[in-house]
């Protein structure tokens, strides 16, 4: 071995411990997926819109509850006249109490109608927190795949520096020509690029996050924490399902609207009485009477076929929806297993794999079997394969996710 050789050992071996990445994810706790969910829950205005489209539909359900008021009418019959009639001498007074009684069940179809309709509006409500909740999940994943990607890229930069740190030195001792030194600057500036790049995209994604609970200043940083299969109970099962249960809500809601209109044709009746006073005589008498609408030509016809085919309709949907979310369920279920897979092979196959080649390449290097750039490249292979996972950890969140949404019940399990 050459005494220069000998010398420069000690510089190669900096630079092969600066070929093996950092990642942050375990050193650097910040914002926790539960405490976003918990910001979001509480300071997000969709909760506070889901809150009152539900009181507006309780409103409406107890307006529904309340009878008509009785009508009171004055009349004045033979005023300024001609003759015996002229002045007010023969005038007579009416002062008459009516009150409408509703037939036919009107007021019971009326409320139970309004009270389908306010379960609808309930389970709107839910499923409008099952999605902020979706939305903070993807968003909390995103962020947590954009910072793995800003270790990553960290130290592919500091490589890169270090690497053009003593390419520099080597050109000047003579020992590589300019050109390796040229090379080595413009890919670290290509690394600083990316760094760069993915610091904004960092930035971005936790501004994004924070965006969900209405704050203007995004965390400083957030815990790494990757959504799994394991957190989903009962996949495969749409049965009782958020979604479900509002598409059957909507058609209970549907046929209550058929009886509702069919009772609704059913003519009212209104009762009267009264007192009639006599300004010539100064006599007084009672009056009563009694009116309802004769339904001849309108028997409220249009207002029940449209009911019914409103009914028939959110049936048709009802059925096109199990279908739909059966056939979302599978793909996902689908997608899951081979995300699933592709995080296995990776972290347990190709990255394990790829630092041992790695190491293999730094041991061939010491003893002069293998060349630096046999080193990078190993290097190089092992990032592909971190990058890699990082993205398929990612894939399975973000569908683990929307599976969690997809299976979304009542209680709130999925």
């Amino acid at each position: 071995m050459s005494p220069n050789l000998a010398l420069l050992r000690p510089i190669y071996a900096a630079i092969v411990l600066a070929l093996i990445p950092i990642t942050v994810s375990a050193q650097q706790q910040g914002l926790s997926l539960d405490e976003a969910l918990q910001l979001a829950g509480a300071k997000s205005p969709v909760a506070s819109i889901a809150e009152a489209e539900v009181d507006i539909a309780r409103g409406n359900e107890r307006q529904a509850g309340y009878g008509p008021n009785p009508e009171v009418s004055l009349e004045v019959e033979n005023i300024a006249g001609s003759g015996t009639f002229s002045g007010l001498r023969s005038n007579e007074t009416t002062l008459m109490l009516t009150q409408p009684i509703e037939l036919g069940g009107k007021r019971s179809a009326r409320v139970l109608a309004a009270q389908a309709q306010s379960s609808v509006a309930e389970l709107d409500a839910l499923i409008s927190r099952a999605d902020l909740v979706l939305a903070v999940r993807q968003r909390f994943t995103q962020a947590v795949a954009a910072k793995e990607n800003v270790a990553l890229q960290q130290s592919i930069y500091e490589r890169s520096a270090e690497l053009y740190r003593i390419a520099s030195e080597l050109v000047e001792a003579g020992r590589e020509p300019p050109l390796r030194a040229i090379r080595a600057e413009a890919a670290m500036a290509e690394a600083e690029t990316d760094l760069r790049a993915t610091e904004a995209e960092y930035l971005n994604a936790r501004t994004n996050l924070a965006e969900l609970w209405g704050a203007s200043t995004p965390p400083e940083t957030i815990e790494t924490f990757w959504l799994t299969p394991d957190t989903v109970s009962g996949t495969g099962d749409i049965a009782g399902t958020l979604t479900l249960a509002r598409a059957e809500a909507e058609l209970n809601a549907a046929e209550a609207g058929i009886v509702r209109e069919r009772r609704a044709a059913i003519p009212d009746l209104n009762v009267g009485a009264g007192i009639r006073r006599f300004e010539e005589t100064g006599d007084t008498a009672f009056t009563i009477g009694a009116s309802m609408a004769i339904p001849l030509r309108n028997r409220n016809q249009g207002g029940i076929e449209a009911a019914e085919a409103s009914a028939r309709a959110t049936e048709g949907r009802l059925l096109l929806l199990r279908l739909q979310l059966q056939r979302e369920c599978t793909t996902l279920l689908t997608t899951i297993s081979a995300a699933e897979m592709r995080v296995e092979r990776l972290s347990r196959v190709i990255l394990p794999r790829a630092e041992e080649t790695l190491e293999l390449a730094q041991i061939g290097y010491r003893y002069g079997r293998f060349t630096l750039i046999d080193v990078l490249d190993a290097a190089s292979v092992r990032d592909a394969a971190l990058a890699d996972l990082i993205s398929a950890r990612t894939d399975l969140a973000q569908a683990t996710a929307t599976l969690m949404q997809l299976t979304q019940r009542q209680g709130g399990e999925s």
